[in-house]
């Protein structure tokens, strides 16, 4: 866990993967290499993993957020929202799974229903990236710029290293015409990803 906590993601697999060798009926070391999968971009791999941790243990929320992530990565909003779900029987207050489920809602166009569940990831956690960035995302699209540009505000104060956090704002502060503020926040974006 502490690779994967200093972001030495290819580490933190070799040992997960050694992990699940030794103690193959482990479903926490396969949530875990699941994610650290996910982290990689081997979406291949982590689904393996995330059935592998459902088999061994379905009830907790955790293996099927994880699975639930890994169909979201896959844009397979519909076959994703079940697990989401799931994981929020499990555990109502899963801020991860609530903020899950307000992305891929989006993506099935549930404005409402992923409003309503952007708040609740909100809610129980603000410093959460995912939220803000599910609420901004709703608001640009219904053309409410300033209320876009006031969650991305707070995307970016919970995520000051994200640069895809700053491309959002420039996305709202475009829509409202205010193009000097947009360009200072494009090249802030820009410094972050060198």
């Amino acid at each position: 866990l502490k690779l994967i906590q200093q972001g030495k993601m290819v580490d933190a697999e070799k040992v997960l993967k050694r992990l699940v060798e030794i103690d193959p009926d482990n479903a926490t070391n396969w949530m875990s290499l699941g994610r650290c999968q996910l982290a990689l971009q081997k979406i291949a791999d982590a689904e393996v993993s995330a059935h592998k941790a459902l088999e061994l243990n379905d009830r907790t929320a955790h293996n099927w957020n994880l699975m639930g992530c890994v169909l979201k990565s896959k844009n397979a909003f519909t076959e994703a929202e079940p697990y989401f779900r799931k994981a929020l029987e499990i555990n109502p207050k899963d801020f991860t799974s609530w903020s899950g489920l307000s992305t891929i809602l989006i993506g099935l166009r549930k404005d409402s229903e992923a409003e309503d569940a952007a708040r609740k990831s909100i809610d129980l956690n603000p410093n959460f990236f995912e939220g803000w960035m599910a609420m901004g995302t709703l608001h640009l699209r219904r053309g409410q710029a300033e209320e876009s540009e006031k969650a991305f505000r707070k995307l970016t104060e919970v995520a000051p290293r994200m640069p895809e956090a700053f491309d959002l704002l420039w996305m709202a502060l475009n829509a409202q015409g205010k193009h000097d503020e947009a360009a200072a926040v494009k090249v802030h974006a820009r410094t972050l990803r060198v």
